[in-house]
């Protein structure tokens, strides 16, 4: 038998704890959601290079120029130039940039991100 004086839902400490979880999730989020969406750039950057003729590939000076020029007016800032690297090898330039992110979270805590892309020019 069901009685229906017995008491259903969440108590006031169990709400607390979900909404608790809840806003730490949403924090973490609004903390991880920038360092993706400069990532996403970056790549978007790498790739309208490669489309770019003006550009000589066979220069890393020239390649690095329109890099960080493309890179500062989308307002990605804090990549170093010692994050990308370039090769050349028959003709073929490879452009590849590794780099690592880090924003504080709560307290010592901080929540950091590892991102490797690279792209090749035929020219």
């Amino acid at each position: 038998m069901i009685n229906k004086n017995s008491q259903q839902g969440l108590t006031t400490i169990g709400w607390l704890a979900f909404i608790g979880l809840f806003g730490l999730i949403v924090a973490s989020g609004f903390k991880i959601l920038p360092m993706y969406l400069d990532y996403f750039t970056v790549q978007s950057v790498m790739d309208g290079l490669v489309q770019d003729e003006s550009i000589d590939a066979r220069s890393k000076r020239d390649l690095w120029e329109a890099a960080n020029k493309r890179l500062l007016i989308n307002q990605v800032r804090g990549i170093p130039r010692e994050s990308f690297t370039f090769s050349r090898k028959n003709n073929v330039t490879t452009m590849a940039i590794d780099y690592e992110v880090r924003k504080p979270y709560i307290g010592e805590l901080f929540i950091g991100a590892h991102f490797v892309y690279s792209v090749e020019i035929e020219r």
